[in-house]
């Protein structure tokens, strides 16, 4: 059978990309296995807030939807969940879950769907690529880079679970179609239509994750430019801007997350008025000051409106204004940052040095200069053959200049800048760059190289080792390629403790360990380890002044205050090792007092008057609050919850109850009734169901059930 050449070519395409896809699993799988081998099962909790995506996942899979309050984080009063952070995957992982067959495991099944759907991200960037005008050459060569880059494995191999990985295969999809309507589509329908296709999946992505709004300010602000000089035409304003503002209009209206965080009045929506009424035909034809006012109108009353904003997004901006005022370094005097500042200015929000920056970027910084470079010429010389250079440049050296303050950017530099190669790389295969083909190909192929082999050669620095490893114990802070000192082992004994004699008691603990405990450890949690609100970070100051600050009475009251019954102490808070990631220089005092609670717990825990340690371990000690009016309110609950099961002929049940509630005060009366009566039974021979007048009748003064 003969085949035409195209069909030929489609096959080889989809067998290449096919390849890349294979390339990016095995790369992240070889990362997530050989963190496996660090510890005693090869199991790896979620961790922060990854931990409690799984936790969402976990209460989908089992009730079939989220709650609408969640009341397991910041307990008592709980958060809206669907305000506070950007959910929208979690159920469609429980449901995939629920139907794949076999015996994975819930945590296995998820980091294989995480897996899976950010490899999509690469066929995605393929075609973004080629559709630019890189041609399927470039497009592999922006694939190929994608795939084994370290700074797209580091937080892609499914060990944790994060909201930039649900967005971005959407988002690249947003990118190829956006290419695709300017530089391919035939008709005004199809431009139309890729348009709102394109608006769409922007809106999706930033449903999935906050982050994309950066991304959204630079496309707008690319727009208002093009409008301000005049050069913003029909096609674009109908079939791009005029789709994406009422997409995202319509998300800012529909999603609870962007409504409750003040999209439709935020900068990015500024721009995005500003760009239609500057690009509207009727401005495009008038003066250039014309256009000014009426792009900058917009962008002014987001900025008078801004304290709209300002309560979800101000701790950024005051973050931002520190590090410009420092010179993106970090004072060593908490005394000169206020908390917001100090609680954010820590990884990944932390400032990138060269060292880092090459780590992450070992090959695609310098093939990047040389990409631009390549692209320039034929740029000047022939403008509308690379029409997609100067928004993508321009969407680089910003991601860039993000990068250099904020860690946390460099998601965004390594898509432009695999996007900058793939477009120099389709110039390779013109046919007037013959005589420097070779050596562009050899310098394509190093680079490859380089990023790949990282991953593969050093898979341990890609991941979250526990402390006792060498190479955690080696590690010098920010230089880190991952976040070592987790504890793995440590933490799961502290989960066995916790769900064995506290759950479901409400558990204070600091933020680093509080998502873990709500996930695996059964116990609501006082602390919310995301920041995004301003009760959030009042709460974390407030636990963190009283600690370090107060004394033992103070910080027991604080803690009684908050109804939690059991407090989870992390040891390490005193160490000399990077001071300006513990809690006592977030929250100012560099120097607790010799009182301070803090150094009780860590230092002198025998001289504790108002606590009762129940367990240790070289990373944790768990404390019980001794002779509190609400465990013994608690305990009095357990109690009739003990008796319920003593009626229903459940001795088991009601003697692990029963000695729940006298864990939390020994001096229940009811449970110490009940343990006698089962015990008493027991020696009788008493069977469920053979004698129900021997059980005694219930209390009818049990209170209500909280749990």
């Amino acid at each position: 059978m003969t085949f035409s050449s195209r069909p030929v070519r489609i096959l080889l395409q989809a067998l290449l990309l096919a390849a890349l896809v294979l390339c990016a699993l095995a790369t992240r799988r070889h990362v997530l296995n050989a963190q496996r081998q660090l510890t005693r099962d090869g199991s790896i909790p979620f961790t922060l807030e990854s931990a409690l995506a799984f936790r969402r996942i976990q209460m989908a899979y089992r009730d079939g939807d989220l709650p609408r309050m969640d009341r397991g984080i910041q307990y008592p009063e709980g958060v809206a969940a669907r305000e506070t952070d950007t959910l929208g995957a979690e159920r469609l992982y429980a449901e995939t879950a629920r139907r794949w067959p076999g015996l994975l495991n819930l945590a296995e099944k998820v980091r294989w769907l995480h897996l899976l759907w950010f490899s999509l991200s690469i066929p995605a960037i393929f075609f973004w690529v080629k559709w630019m005008g890189g041609g399927a050459f470039g497009g592999f060569w922006a694939a190929a880079f994608y795939a084994v880059a370290i700074s797209a494995v580091a937080r892609s191999t499914g060990q944790e679970l994060s909201h930039e990985n649900n967005a971005l295969p959407l988002l690249i999809g947003h990118l190829a179609l956006e290419a695709w309507r300017r530089n391919r589509a035939g008709s005004s329908l199809a431009r139309g239509l890729a348009g709102f296709g394109a608006a769409v999946l922007a809106a999706l992505a930033l449903a999935l994750w906050d982050l994309v709004q950066f991304y959204l300010a630079l496309y707008m602000a690319w727009g208002l430019w093009c409008a301000l000089r005049g050069r913003l035409s029909r096609t674009e304003l109908w079939s791009g801007a005029v789709p994406m503002m009422a997409v995202l209009l319509a998300a800012g209206l529909r999603n609870p997350y962007l409504r409750s965080h003040g999209f439709l009045v935020s900068p990015v929506m500024g721009l995005g008025w500003g760009m239609l009424l500057a690009g509207a035909p009727l401005a495009q034809r008038q003066r250039p000051a014309t256009r000014a006012i009426l792009g900058l109108a917009p962008v002014l009353l987001a900025a008078a409106l801004s304290h709209l904003v300002l309560p979800a997004y101000g701790h950024f901006a005051s973050l931002l204004a520190a590090k410009l005022r420092f010179l993106n370094r970090r004072p060593d005097n908490p005394a000169l940052l206020t908390f917001d500042q100090r609680i954010l200015w820590v990884p990944a929000l932390h400032s990138t040095s060269w060292t880092l920056a090459f780590q992450w970027f070992p090959a695609l910084f310098l093939l990047t200069a040389a990409a631009v470079c390549a692209l320039m010429r034929p740029y000047v010389r022939t403008r509308r053959a690379f029409s997609s250079f100067p928004p993508l440049l321009f969407f680089l050296l910003a991601s860039l200049g993000a990068f250099i303050l904020f860690f946390r950017f460099h998601v965004w530099v390594a898509v432009f800048a695999c996007g900058l190669i793939g477009l120099a790389a389709g110039v390779l295969a013109a046919p007037e760059a013959r005589r420097w083909r070779p050596w562009g190909l050899a310098l394509l192929a190093a680079g490859w190289t380089l990023e790949a082999s990282q991953p593969w050669r050093g898979p341990i620095r890609l991941g979250r080792p526990p402390a006792e490893t060498p190479e955690a114990k080696a590690w010098d802070g920010p230089l880190f390629w991952g976040r070592p000192n987790v504890y793995a082992s440590e933490t799961e004994e502290l989960m066995n403790h916790l769900n064995t004699y506290v759950a479901p008691e409400p558990v204070l603990a600091n933020f680093g360990v509080s998502a873990t405990i709500a996930a695996y450890g059964g116990c609501p949690v006082v602390l919310h380890p995301k920041f995004e609100s301003p009760d959030i970070r009042a709460k974390v100051r407030e636990y963190g002044e009283a600690l370090f600050t107060g004394d033992e009475a103070e910080f027991r009251s604080w803690m009684e205050s908050q109804g939690a019954t059991v407090f989870v102490y992390s040891m390490g808070e005193f160490s000399d090792i990077q001071p300006g990631y513990q809690m006592r220089y977030m929250v100012n005092a560099p120097e607790p007092p010799t009182n301070a609670a803090a150094r009780l717990f860590e230092q002198r825990p025998e001289e504790l008057k108002h606590f009762t340690p129940q367990f240790a371990n070289r990373k944790y000690r768990v404390f019980r609050l001794a002779h509190s009016p609400v465990a013994a309110r608690l305990s009095q609950v357990r109690a009739g919850q003990a008796r319920a099961a003593l009626e229903g002929g459940e001795l088991d049940l009601a003697e692990w109850k029963a000695a729940h509630a006298l864990r939390m005060d020994d001096g229940n009366e009811e449970a110490q009734e009940i343990l006698r009566v089962v015990l008493g039974l027991r020696d009788s021979g008493f069977r469920p169901g053979e004698d129900a007048a021997a059980i005694p009748e219930a209390s009818p003064m049990a209170p209500a059930d909280p749990w």
